[in-house]
């Protein structure tokens, strides 16, 4: 039988399977059908054991199903998990059946426990090693088995690739696909046929794809690659075809970044190495596989329309297909030698002429530092904003152009899972209207797409844009057209089969340079070329001479270097949403920040010794967002010299040194601010390193604490009293009691009701005061009341810390109080802080005030925190890991757990999220001390937009994995 010719499955359904499981096997039990393309597989269950019947197409010989046994010995042999054939009751480990007259092959295999890896949804590039190794394992295993049942025509074998695409083509409907396969064809053709002969060949399993190896997940959540099914193609074949195949999967889990594949290669040359002749057919025949995929696909859905599995399979095969056919072959070739090692054949840069007699005008910066781009100009009309720029260049100088390798912040966007296509393959260059365009050296003109192309011996040149083109044969310095207004210039060692793309991903850049180079020797320029800097290098410059205990966030971090309201921008113009600033409250790059900052600059700035209008203007400012009864500011630097400077004031008003404050809370890195914070993620030795001062009420968490539910704020109250009349008791008597609104760092974990009201009432019956740090959870974050102490209602403190959103980043703090307090630490000198109340900070503080009232963001915390809220508490319905959400306005707590009833903490998990967060362009970080919940505190002007992608993110990660 013509395998080409189709192969419908056996025809029998789960009865059959039931019977057939108990009279050839003994097997008494239950069966589920499976997926397959050409055989029938049933899932059977029996003895407490489950069971794989496998039903062979009749065209497999029995020579070939031994052959498969053979090569799952041989991997078991070399420690890898395969599944075993069990033997029948005659004691054969492969039985004969006759199904409509025709002999089928059948057998039960040991059945692998275990999801496939297709189901995974993300491949981490550590899963996609893991797959590389795998394969390498595989072929290494396999180098030395021989068997006449592998000697086999498959349609799978990549050997008849081509002979299959070409037979079973027809069978695709759709035209565009047809053609596309036909013209990736000719082209595998070519780049094959040099090199097949020498391609080794051995045995291979020849299926190595998502559908065929299986996986269990690690504590984090994450695939671990546990052991391979389905021999059906065991076959001799080509060794590299085995890399090929489990490549081939990756495309459709990453569409849009077609060198993930890499992973798997270096992964697989590092077990099993590549020889020349295999790197240079991978690409080649990951086009080949994907088009075999597409046309047997297509084939077997025409012969067996009801074969679900087959149809299902159709768009991600045309995936696995179209990714690799899309991408230069010959840049993803050089890139892959260079990978692994092996040596470049990157051509010499070619010698080339002037393409102008003269070019003397400016080179643009379209890149993060640019800073003709402000206020978020470059989101509204990436092509509009870079020719206006490069027009009023040239119009001042008579041209102008634009930089080499350059990722374009025009070319980037806000609230996008996917890397930027930005970084500039090509330059745009202005000149006036009617330049005359030479030929940079010997060569043939011919149209490419809608440009020119210029091939000569050497080198490439690619136009677009050039005007009145003299086609065919020119020689070096002669005319070849002019431009009207802007020209867009390639430049190619070698030659150019393909119109190349005019921006790519900046993580993919380095293997376009393989072939594509500066056109500035085209305009007598030595360069035009931008210097990306290296992240890497940055992060090691900084652990080197900047104290790592200064911590950063992210094991391999990008490079932060610009900011625009609710995004952090890298130095590949890459936009994050940031959902844990709130420092930068207003938003980043605030343009009336900058200029007043700026215009007190250039005024004067001093220390609050000196007399000023500003520093009496922002302390008024800052009472009139309080009750009666505040009347004193004292200005400081920072949220910890904030804590630090009330505690001071406190034991001073109160005559006592004691302190209470709550478990899981953080105040600052000062010796006193540090002393009250016993957050464990802060600070791991806390409890160990506590002073006797210090008294820890257990925090009022009503969600995972004691005492829950309904009544837990009466309940952690009177706990709390009683503590404090043990203290009193114990003659060390509470001066201070301190405590966040809501525990900030614990994950906006909410206080009960009526817990402060009665906590606060017993620590002044005891001769003690109150503070409310409101550095993290104050300042309008939480969106319906100013302060966090309002959303409990009748309570009031006696003394308040601020800081963080105060300066919009600025280092700027403030201890707000009564006179009477103040007073009471007068006897021990007057208080200064250099830069805490000088004239700038206290413009600053004034112009956060403004900006935050002209642009309603108190209320946009409000209105975007409910959004979030509801949507988050939707997102809880689907998907158990969300334990609860905590907090209002915008500052939240996303905390996962593993179990909603023992509410065991998802850390492992929360911390991969929060690096595939990344990975999809949001910056979110865990908290608290079981660093299981996600924080949620963006700046205040974060759109409803960002906030939407943000939950939409976050539910992708859920459902595809991390």
């Amino acid at each position: 039988m013509d395998h080409l010719d189709g192969l419908p499955r056996p025809d029998v359904d789960v009865a059959w399977a039931e019977r057939t499981a108990l009279d050839l096997f003994g097997l008494a039990g239950t069966a589920t059908e499976l997926g397959s393309q050409q055989d029938r597989n049933f899932l059977v269950s029996a003895d407490d054991r489950r069971y794989l019947l496998k039903v062979n197409n009749p065209v497999f010989e029995r020579a070939e199903i031994e052959a498969q046994n053979a090569v799952m010995a041989a991997l078991a042999s070399a420690g890898l998990t395969v599944p075993l054939p069990q033997p029948s009751l005659e004691g054969s480990p492969v039985s004969s059946v006759e199904i409509d007259g025709v002999a089928h092959h059948v057998r039960i295999l040991s059945f692998l426990e275990g999801s496939p890896l297709i189901d995974a949804g993300y491949l981490s590039d550590k899963v996609m090693r893991q797959l590389g190794t795998l394969a390498g394992r595989v072929s290494q295993a396999l180098e030395s088995v021989t068997d006449p049942g592998l000697e086999r025509w498959l349609q799978w074998d990549l050997r008849r690739g081509e002979q299959v695409v070409a037979r079973l083509l027809p069978h695709v409907q759709d035209a565009a696909r047809r053609h596309a396969i036909e013209s990736a064809l000719q082209e595998v053709r070519e780049r094959l046929a040099p090199r097949a002969s020498a391609l080794p060949v051995q045995a291979v399993h020849g299926d190595l794809t998502d559908d065929n190896v299986v996986f269990s997940r690690d504590a984090a959540g994450r695939p671990v690659l546990d052991g391979i099914i389905d021999f059906g193609d065991a076959s001799q074949g080509w060794r590299v075809a085995e890399l090929v195949v489990a490549c081939s999967a990756v495309f459709h889990h990453s569409p849009y970044r077609p060198l993930a594949v890499l992973s798997v290669i270096e992964a697989f040359d590092a077990i099993q190495p590549l020889e020349d002749a295999e790197i240079d057919a991978i690409w080649p025949l990951l086009v080949l596989r994907g088009a075999v995929l597409v046309v047997s696909g297509a084939q077997q859905v025409a012969i067996d329309p009801d074969n679900e599995y087959a149809s299902s399979a159709d768009d991600r095969e045309w995936q696995m297909f179209a990714v690799p056919a899309a991408f230069d072959a010959d840049v993803a070739t050089e890139w892959i030698r260079v990978r692994l090692g092996r040596t470049a054949r990157r051509a010499a840069a070619p010698v080339v002429g002037w393409l102008v007699p003269s070019f003397d005008g400016p080179l643009i910066d379209l890149s993060y530092a640019s800073r003709e781009l402000q206020e978020g100009s470059w989101l509204a009309d990436a092509t509009g904003e870079e020719r206006r720029i490069l027009a009023a260049a040239a119009a001042a100088s008579g041209a102008a152009a634009t930089r080499f390798a350059e990722p374009r912040l025009t070319r980037s966007r806000i609230n996008d899972t996917a890397e930027p296509v930005n970084a500039s393959l090509a330059i745009d260059v202005v000149l006036p209207a009617g330049t005359e365009l030479l030929a940079p050296f010997d060569g043939e003109l011919r149209p490419l797409g809608e440009a020119a192309l210029l091939m000569g011996e050497t080198a490439s040149v690619l136009i677009a844009g050039l005007s009145r083109p003299l086609w065919g044969r020119v020689v070096g310095g002669s005319p070849m057209g002019m431009t009207s207004d802007t020209v867009t210039l390639w430049l190619a060692t070698g030659g150019i089969r393909r119109m190349p793309p005019r921006f790519v991903r900046p993580t993919e850049l380095d293997a376009w340079l393989t072939r594509y180079r500066d056109p500035a020797p085209l305009l007598g320029l030595s360069s035009t070329r931008h210097t990306r800097p290296d992240t890497a290098t940055a992060l090691a410059r900084r652990d080197s001479a900047y104290d790592p205990l200064q911590a950063h966030y992210y094991a391999r971090p990008p490079l932060i270097e610009r900011g625009w309201r609710e995004h952090l921008i890298d130095v590949d113009g890459r936009h994050y949403l940031d959902m844990v600033n709130n420092v930068a409250t207003l938003g980043h790059g605030h343009p009336r920040i900058a200029e007043a900052a700026a215009d007190q600059w250039r005024m004067l700035n001093t220390n609050s010794r000196f007399h000023y209008a500003a520093v009496a203007e922002f302390s008024e400012r800052l009472l009139a967002t309080l009750p009666d009864g505040f009347d004193s500011v004292l200005l400081v630097n920072s949220g910890t010299e904030a804590v630090d400077l009330a505690l001071r004031l406190t034991k001073a008003f109160s005559g006592r040194e004691d302190v209470m404050c709550l478990s899981e809370s953080y105040h600052g890195w000062s010796l006193a601010a540090d002393a009250v914070s016993t957050s464990l993620s802060d600070n791991p030795c806390a409890d160990e390193t506590r002073l006797d001062w210090v008294h820890v009420a257990p925090t009022p968490n009503a969600y995972r604490g004691a005492h829950r539910g309904e009544g837990a704020g009466a309940a952690y109250a009177s706990d709390a009293i009683a503590q404090l009349r043990r203290a009193a008791d114990a003659g060390r008597p509470i001066g201070t009691f301190i405590a966040e609104p809501r525990q900030g760092n614990a994950g906006a974990i909410e206080v009960p009701a009526g817990y402060f009201a009665s906590v606060y009432d017993a620590v002044r019956r005891g001769g003690g005061v109150v503070i409310s740090d409101e550095v993290q959870v104050g300042y309008g974050r939480q969106g319906d009341v100013f302060w966090g102490f309002q959303q409990h209602d009748g309570i009031v403190p006696d003394v308040i810390t601020v800081a963080k959103a105060m300066g919009n980043g600025h280092p700027l703090g403030a201890v707000i109080t009564r006179r009477e307090i103040a007073d009471a630490l007068a006897s021990q000198g007057t208080f200064f802080s250099s830069a805490g109340g000088s004239t700038l900070s206290s413009r600053i503080g004034i112009t956060v005030l403004d900006v935050m009232a002209d642009e309603g963001l108190q209320g946009n915390a409000a209105g975007i925190g409910a959004r979030l809220r509801t949507r988050l508490e939707s997102l809880a319905e689907r998907h158990p890991l969300i334990g609860a959400v905590h907090g209002r306005g915008l500052y939240m707590g996303v905390e996962l757990v593993r179990d909603r009833t023992t509410l065991e903490p998802a850390t492992e998990e929360t911390a991969a999220i929060c690096d595939r967060f990344l990975e999809l362009g949001v910056v979110v970080q865990p908290t608290g001390d079981r660093q299981n919940v996600l924080k949620v505190k963006p700046p205040l002007c974060i759109s409803e937009a960002s906030a939407d992608f943000f939950v939409d993110v976050l539910e992708e990660i859920l459902v595809s994995g991390w």
